[in-house]
């Protein structure tokens, strides 16, 4: 396997080949022995004439000749620069700027010196990050996804750039991702799903059907289909077809090259990498395409000459930043002086005193962007030039450890050595207590980046993240993301202190996913439901896939369960299945973060039946995507008895030996018993409740609940950095008590509102068993619904399969009417 470039475990290396530019009179840089293929551009466009490729490159726009060579910084300023559009006479360049890499201002510069273009009238819209821009052919407007500040969807317009008015291309309206804009402007392609709304992607099949709309607009005219997504497409002008980049057959993205008005008829494939190629772009006179190629981990831009079929790397010799520059040298280290550790570093230049400029990573680092702060992750060191001037260094290592900000300044042609000492808060394992979660992607679809397990290995390093569950699964179709990096046991990356393990998500259209953790083989198949694929089928259900699951003693746990606090059954997405599958014993364990409001609820009635479900955490991050969760900014810790392991971890687990928290540290005991144990009583008993909550940022509630009662409130302490309970509750029935803590939003909390709770420790009071007879009822019209539901889809091949699912719908109802007092 390739070696990815990591940020910085391989800046010393980047320093030694890459020349970097020292002002803007610099006219070139000397060759070096090795020039830079993997650096990290995104949003390549070439231009009309063909010589000159313009990219987003860690938030600023760059423009690179299309042999290669030095790549000329065009852009600075606050926000991130993104989506670059030429214009017909290639003067101009137009870019959307965004706080966050998502919606943002359209603006125009001047495409030699970046020199801004002052628009004449005030935009009242943002353009949408999805959505491509391009020039009309007069140079006088702009095409692209519009919300207007009214909130009220614009959808694909045009933008006039005299007058600042929108025109609506499409009739109705409506939002068109990566759009395609003829050379001659007659025509604008696009490209939708079958995917319905309130249903999950893929449900109604991966198929994408390709459309073309006249440019002055009105209703689109759909042109053909093609047999899986479209991501993005490109006009090619010398005959009737396009370029585009699709998942057909396969989990990477490809470039196809595809005749109209029949795709299907011919079709030709470009490229064939084990990971993506994509953003394909073509000169105006077809002869020059070019596009992304992420194989190596940050991408590549790979330029195709279509009339010989000769492809290149765009290798970089330089960086001109057109100003002086100078170097910083970071060495991280955990105090007290260790050797070196990992940690994610945010390095951010200072304009009038504040950090509002752009971001800067090493060449070739995985940068992603948390909320509005653009980050890399590094190992022991990280060197990077950077133009001379002031500048924030940002540092973070997981929630154990104290945010790090530090203002430091960049003198031309010198370098700066910076310590970054990380300082611990707390310390879990002190505690026994080791985090991890369960459900990070590595490689999913729609992203920039290519993730191995080396670069997962720095990510969760960086957060300070023992235990890693990586998932292997589908998204919309057939294809299966990470299935080769599967080995049935701790990834060969694992240190002592973080673990990888590559698992699976079980991920179902109707029943809900399910995070499959501790695996010794893949279980089959990967998902049910998706239409027009492999397997189609409402079949095996759920439970069936737990069976299979704890056959090889893997833990089932059910992920991302609930998004609606009204109404947790309404969601694409949501956990379906959860209450038949808890009612059949299936369900080792639950995840509470990513919608709190409402999978706390559901949880809570689930334990009032009875059930025995411990708190779990999974983020459901996609490490390839430039946004996106981090690794860990939820995380479940695990009391373990003897040393740490992976096995022991997931044996803590499954005991309830857990507490889920994006940041507050959680103690509880109940008389002699900690989580997951069970108080035992022949008669009521007053407990004593002991409890405590210790958390970096300001805490504001402190609770401990019993059978989803908050019946004890903590003395918040220490300018909220500290809770505690000590006092007695009379415990006259069975059920369960646990903890909970919460406090407001913090700049260095990543996560939102902070948020921790234990798993329950449960009472079991002779003859007085854990009941409630009105979430049971909740639970049986829940079922019906389900039941419903699927006897709609018809997605079962044959009567006793159907009669099997049945069979398990009607005990879960048989146990719940049992609870509920309404017969057995």
């Amino acid at each position: 396997m390739k070696r990815v470039l990591l940020g910085c475990l391989s800046a010393l290396a980047v320093t030694a080949t890459i020349a970097v530019s020292r002002s803007s009179s610099d006219v070139g840089v000397p060759p070096v022995a090795a020039a830079l293929r993997a650096f990290g551009p995104i949003h390549p466009r070439i231009s009309p004439q063909g010589d000159t490729i313009v990219f987003s490159y860690q938030g600023a726009l760059w423009r690179l000749p299309r042999s290669g060579g030095t790549m000329t910084r065009l852009s600075d300023g606050e926000g991130f620069d993104i989506e670059p559009a030429w214009s017909p006479d290639g003067k101009w360049i137009a870019y959307i700027n965004s706080r966050n890499f998502s919606s943002g201002d359209l603006r125009i510069m001047n495409a030699e010196d970046g020199a801004p273009v002052t628009l004449a009238a005030v935009q009242h819209s943002k353009a949408q990050a999805s959505s491509k821009l391009s020039f009309d052919p007069s140079g006088r407007r702009v095409l692209a996804t519009f919300t207007p500040e009214s909130g009220q969807p614009e959808g694909l317009s045009w933008f006039d750039l005299e007058t600042g008015e929108l025109s609506t291309v499409l009739d109705p309206p409506r939002a068109v991702r990566r759009p395609a804009l003829s050379q001659d402007g007659k025509w604008i392609a696009f490209a939708t799903n079958q995917d319905v709304a309130g249903q999950q992607g893929g449900n109604d099949g991966a198929q994408a059907d390709l459309w073309r709309v006249s440019s002055d607009g009105g209703r689109p005219e759909r042109i053909a289909r093609w047999p899986a997504r479209i991501h993005d497409l490109a006009w090619e002008e010398r005959a009737p077809s396009m370029y585009v980049t699709s998942d057909l057959g396969a989990a990477p993205y490809d470039i196809w090259r595809i005749l109209l008005p029949h795709p299907e008829k011919h079709p030709q494939r470009l490229t064939f990498g084990q990971a993506d190629e994509d953003r394909p772009s073509v000169s105006r006179d077809g002869h020059w395409l070019v596009y992304t190629d992420n194989n190596e981990g940050a991408t590549a831009l790979v330029v195709l000459d279509t009339t010989n079929g000769e492809r290149n790397v765009v290798a970089v010799t330089g960086l001109n930043f057109r100003k002086p520059i100078g170097s910083v040298r970071l060495s991280i280290r955990e105090k007290p002086g260790d050797d070196g550790t990992a940690a994610r570093i945010a390095i951010q230049s200072k304009h009038a005193g504040q950090a509002d400029g752009k971001f800067y990573a090493p060449p070739g680092a995985l940068y992603r962007i948390e909320r509005t702060t653009l980050h890399f992750y590094a190992y022991k060191i990280a060197e990077l030039q950077l133009p001379a001037g002031d500048y924030t260094l940002h540092a973070w290592h997981g929630p154990e450890f104290r945010a790090i900000h530090r203002d430091f300044r960049v003198e031309p042609e010198k370098m700066i050595d910076l310590a970054v000492e990380l300082e611990r808060w707390t310390d879990s394992a002190a505690l026994q207590l080791y985090s991890g979660e369960n459900h990070i992607h590595a490689n999913y679809g729609y992203g920039e980046w290519y993730n191995t397990p080396e670069s997962m290995w720095l990510q969760c390093k960086g957060e300070d993240l023992s235990v890693c569950n990586f998932m292997v699964a589908n998204s919309d179709g057939d294809g299966v993301f990470d299935r080769p990096f599967f080995r049935g046991e701790p990834d060969p990356w694992s240190d002592p202190r973080t673990v990888l393990y590559w698992n699976q998500e079980f991920r179902s259209t109707l029943w809900g996913h399910m995070t499959l953790v501790n695996l010794r083989q893949v279980v089959e198949p990967v998902f049910t439901g998706f239409k027009d694929t492999t397997n189609p089928w409402d079949i095996p259900t759920n439970a069936d896939i737990a069976d299979r699951t704890h056959w090889q003693n893997g833990l089932v746990n059910y992920t991302h369960t609930a998004q609606n606090a009204a109404d947790p059954y309404l969601g694409a997405y949501t956990a379906k299945g959860l209450p038949v599958d808890a009612a059949l014993g299936k369900i080792d364990s639950m995840d509470l973060n990513n919608s709190y409001d409402a999978a706390v609820p559901l949880w809570y009635r689930l334990l009032n039946c009875g059930f025995r479900i411990p708190a779990s955490a999974g983020t459901d991050c996609f490490l390839n995507r430039i946004r996106s969760r981090l690794p860990g900014s939820d995380r479940a810790y695990v009391r373990i008895t003897g040393p740490f392991s992976y096995q022991a971890w997931i044996d803590g687990l499954r005991a309830g030996r857990s507490f889920v928290s994006n940041g507050p540290m959680l103690e509880f005991r109940a008389d002699d018993k900690g989580l997951g144990e069970t108080i035992s009583l022949d008669a009521p008993h007053r407990a004593r409740l002991v409890a405590r909550a210790t958390a970096q940022f300001p805490l504001d509630r402190l609770e401990v609940v019993w059978n989803g009662t908050t019946v004890a409130r903590g003395k918040i302490s220490d300018a909220g950095r500290r809770g505690e309970i000590d006092q007695d509750v009379l415990l006259d029935h069975s059920g369960w008590l646990a903890l909970v803590a919460s406090g407001p939003t913090h700049p260095d909390a990543p996560g939102g509102p902070q948020y921790a709770h234990t798993s329950p420790i449960y009472v079991d009071l002779k003859d007085r068993p854990t009941t409630s007879p009105a979430d049971a009822e909740f639970f049986l019209a829940w079922i019906d619904r389900l039941a419903a539901a699927f006897g709609a889809r018809g997605r079962v091949p044959n009567r006793e399969l159907e009669a099997h699912v049945a069979g398990q719908l009607d005990e879960a109802r048989r146990r719940f009417r049992k609870m509920a007092g309404t017969g057995r």
